[in-house]
């Protein structure tokens, strides 16, 4: 009978190729309910916060991460098979300039990391390392950028309806700078589609008649105390998370404390130094208040989606409406890479958070088959020479 150590470097390099597929599949676990959801219509795949580095890319980056990363979105579509693919922006790692084709290059990254996604649906929002910050903020800039993404007007922004979903994607950026042109165009959008939101609920008025939004008076006559409703709007697509600068700052850490807690418990989050103590200030920004509460009374979104962050968070308003923050998808953060992934039903949506191992995690699984197969090769080689 042969000696099983004559075939221990093959076993090793089998059990490898089964650990690194095993490995780029997502992890998911459903964080949020919704309600019970019936048949789903629209089925989204929701990224954030690439940070590709484009003509900065180091060999780590081009043969590993991004490779890896590559993996993992395919292993994404293949188990989850979405019908669209949203990114909430900073798809680079910093304000690249067009004019020496660094932009191309990012373009050409995003391009090989999403490959497996080629033929769906995509939506690509910016963040503030993408079109800079308010000082380096430029109208024909941003228009530039949107042009070479898909969907995008001059402002960076996008409205949009698939699978009878209506969601509106807002170039957040330009609402934290103040006397800026690219504001001013970003709240025109905001105001029409205020408006044309107030126009459909008109012609559902009498419907509502019979609900709690209206009172009807002794002459017949329907007064609006709330309307359109919240939760009546599109689905809003943000790369910024809304303030929650009304809420106490001790209940704000409690509910985020609550999370954190939750999440690891299910094997999603971990709270540790690298994801929670050593959050940036730069990190935590979120749009004014004021910003805020126009943007909730304007639009009454059905659901908002952000970015800007390390980990996942899922926090209901005021008003009721329910944000869903996604997690950053990068080993750069030092955290777990991951997603949300959405399932849209008539009304209500269930959401799952999906993550990827810890780049430490893997790189030492790596770096354990280097060492221990040329262990077994020796190993094998003996048994070889004394047979």
């Amino acid at each position: 009978m042969a000696d099983w150590r004559l075939v221990l470097p093959l076993l090793l390099i089998a059990a490898f190729l089964i650990f690194e597929d095993l490995i780029t599949v997502p992890s998911c676990v459903i964080s949020d309910g919704g309600g019970a959801v019936g048949p789903t219509k629209l089925k989204a795949m929701i990224v954030a916060d690439l940070l590709l580095k484009g003509p900065d890319a180091g060999y780590a980056d081009a043969m590993f991460r991004n490779i890896f990363i590559s993996r993992f979105f395919r292993k994404s579509y293949e188990k989850l098979e979405p019908d669209m693919l949203v990114i909430l922006g900073d798809i680079a790692a910093k304000r690249l300039e067009l004019g020496k084709g660094d932009w191309s290059v990012v373009l050409q990254q995003l391009k090989r990391v999403i490959g497996p996604f080629d033929g769906v649906p995509l939506v690509v929002g910016l963040g503030e390392r993408d079109v800079g910050e308010c000082s380096e903020l430029d109208e024909e800039f941003v228009a530039k950028i949107a042009n070479n993404l898909p969907g995008l007007d001059r402002t960076g922004s996008a409205s949009f309806r698939f699978e009878n979903v209506s969601f509106f994607l807002i170039n957040d950026v330009a609402l934290l700078c103040n006397e800026n042109a690219l504001r001013f165009g970003v709240e025109k959008l905001i105001e029409s589609e205020s408006f044309d939101l107030r126009a459909q609920s008109k012609d559902s008025l009498l419907e509502a008649a019979v609900s709690d939004e209206i009172n009807i008076l002794s002459d017949g006559f329907p007064t609006l105390k709330s309307y359109p409703p919240s939760g009546s709007g599109p689905v809003l697509l943000l790369h910024f998370p809304l303030s929650r600068a009304a809420e106490n700052n001790n209940e704000r850490n409690n509910t985020l404390n609550e999370n954190l807690q939750k999440f690891e418990h299910n094997g999603t989050v971990h709270a540790d130094s690298d994801t929670v103590d050593a959050v940036s200030p730069q990190l935590m920004r979120t749009l004014p208040l004021n910003e805020t509460e126009y943007i909730l009374q304007s639009l009454r979104p059905r659901m908002v989606f952000s970015a800007h962050r390390q980990h996942l968070d899922i926090y209901n308003h005021s008003d009721g409406t329910r944000e869903v923050i996604v997690p950053a998808m990068t080993w750069a953060l030092g955290g777990r890479p991951g997603f949300v992934f959405a399932s849209f039903g008539e009304t209500n949506t269930r959401v799952s958070h999906c993550s990827l191992a810890r780049e430490i995690h893997v790189v030492m699984a790596y770096l354990s088959i280097l060492v221990l197969l040329p262990l077994a090769t020796v190993i094998s080689r003996g048994v070889g020479a004394d047979s």
